[in-house]
């Protein structure tokens, strides 16, 4: 399933119309996550679940995606447990090569 409009803006970085939501969910759940609004954290839900999303944040290198406050806000609603949020600087994401715009360096694909 493709992006909806309202949902788009959080992807300038990338072809938001290309992104699926089956083969992008690594950068869609973060993306959301971190940036989208109530409305778009309910469409986020509406498609992935709350199991899914849950297990998503369960696992620590997925919270590392996250900016360290947003980190912690998911963590003690999805998990209900507090954590002390860790310091920004976690991995790279990484980027599926057709869901980077055609200006982008082939040689940084």
């Amino acid at each position: 399933m493709s992006l909806p409009p309202s949902i788009q803006r959080l992807f300038y970085r990338y072809h938001a119309d290309r992104l699926d939501t089956d083969r992008h969910a690594a950068i869609i759940i973060p993306s959301v996550l971190a940036d989208g609004s109530l409305e778009d954290w309910d469409w986020l839900f509406a498609v992935y679940g709350w199991n899914t999303i849950a297990a998503w944040i369960a696992q620590s290198a997925h919270r590392d995606l996250l900016p360290p406050p947003m980190a912690a806000f998911w963590t003690l609603i999805l998990l209900g447990r507090s954590e002390t949020a860790p310091r920004w600087g976690g991995p790279r994401r990484t980027v599926p090569p057709d869901a980077l715009p055609d200006w982008f360096p082939d040689a940084l694909r």
